[in-house]
């Protein structure tokens, strides 16, 4: 299948240094080159020269983190998807995490357009000995009448395989209509976010530590921790901008690296 952009990348540990060993990228999917946040953590910055996403555009990116190796991997800019009201955008996102790897992926906003329709599917397949850190948020794009909820449908899956097995499927579908502000859907919010962390260390205890860390953002938004199988968690949060859920992400990751690596949280540079 020919993909509009299409995105491969390996890395490997080498003397005591996680190296990218194979990379390969096609259309408008492009990487910059690494660069080390920590002495043993590469950061790669996923391009899209294309300006935009548009009707029939379809993507595929694939991650193998082998063992012992460490990868963060984030976005240039916002990811915008404009009116595509006859096959829709779709990607695809495979991760492999192999024992004691490490993977890091923070994306930009996703914001949709009048007329978008969006479908991504987000496949892991890691050990239990591994380290899967995920955040993404979702937003509604500028429309003429001013309207919030403009954009057709979106839908965004994530599998996680822990050892083989399924262990986490988040389902989240939005197709905008009157009910979207009333309660048990947005209620009134515009922008979502998702966090998911799957971590050997990963106890109840810590999720009462980010509730607690939270608490302060309950005003101004909504949000809710769980603890999930073998070892994660997952936070959903509901807000008015793309800023507050990027602050709740900080201080949920500055509290992680912290209690379960002995690390500074990271610093994404954008390049």
């Amino acid at each position: 299948m020919t993909y509009t952009g299409y995105l491969h990348v390996k890395v490997g540990k080498r003397r005591d240094k996680s190296v990218i060993t194979n990379s390969y990228f096609d259309g408008v999917l492009k990487i910059t080159r690494p660069t080390y946040l920590h002495d043993d953590l590469p950061l790669l910055t996923l391009i899209h020269v294309g300006g935009g996403y548009v009707d029939g555009d379809t993507y595929k990116t694939e991650v193998v983190v082998e063992k012992s190796a460490r990868l963060a991997l984030t976005t240039q800019a916002s990811t915008k998807v404009y009116k595509s009201p006859r096959d829709g955008v779709n990607q695809v996102m495979d991760y492999v995490l192999e024992p004691n790897s490490e993977l890091f992926v923070k994306q930009d906003s996703l914001i949709l357009y009048q007329d978008a329709q969006f479908t991504q599917q987000t496949n892991v397949y890691m050990s239990s000995l591994a380290t899967f850190f995920y955040t993404d948020i979702m937003t509604p794009g500028w429309s003429e009448d001013g309207s919030l909820f403009t954009y057709t449908k979106c839908t965004s899956k994530m599998k996680i395989y822990v050892d083989g097995s399924l262990q986490v499927f988040d389902h989240l579908l939005i197709e905008p209509n009157e009910q979207l502000q009333s309660i048990m859907h947005l209620e009134g919010y515009s922008h979502i976010g998702t966090m998911f962390l799957i971590h050997p260390k990963v106890t109840e205890s810590l999720i009462e530590k980010l509730r607690t860390k939270l608490a302060h953002f309950t005003s101004e938004s909504r949000f809710g921790i769980s603890l999930v199988a073998n070892n994660g968690l997952t936070l959903r949060i509901l807000a008015y901008s793309t800023p507050l859920i990027e602050k709740v992400f900080s201080e949920c990751e500055s509290l992680m690296m912290k209690e379960l690596n002995n690390e500074e949280k990271l610093e994404w540079r954008k390049g």
